[in-house]
């Protein structure tokens, strides 16, 4: 059973980084959006989670800046819109054939 959100705590063990090194790129990391409760606690759903480790990835081995990573995760958001809207027409169309053969 996976959980709806993480605690700072559990996405510092799961990437593998310090709580205050995700602090700061959430400062900088403009596609990072964290969820706050009335508290201010920090609250991290599974996109972020992935997004946290594609981000350690990208500085770490790719080696790139943290202006490199918006400016890599802002084009891929692009591809991947394009991508989205290609295998949404696709399905739509498997759809209709499959109506059409009941």
């Amino acid at each position: 059973m996976t959980k709806n959100f993480y605690s700072i705590d559990d996405v510092s063990q799961l990437v593998g980084e310090q709580k205050h090194t995700i602090r700061f790129w959430e400062s900088r990391i403009k596609k990072l959006k964290v969820i706050r409760t009335q508290s201010g606690h920090r609250l991290y759903d599974y996109e972020n989670l992935l997004l946290l480790k594609k981000i350690k990835y990208l500085l770490d081995v790719q080696k790139l800046t943290l202006d490199g990573v918006n400016d890599y995760l802002s084009k891929s958001k692009l591809k991947m819109k394009s991508l989205d809207d290609n295998i949404l027409s696709d399905l739509k169309d498997l759809l209709g054939i499959l109506k059409k053969s009941r």
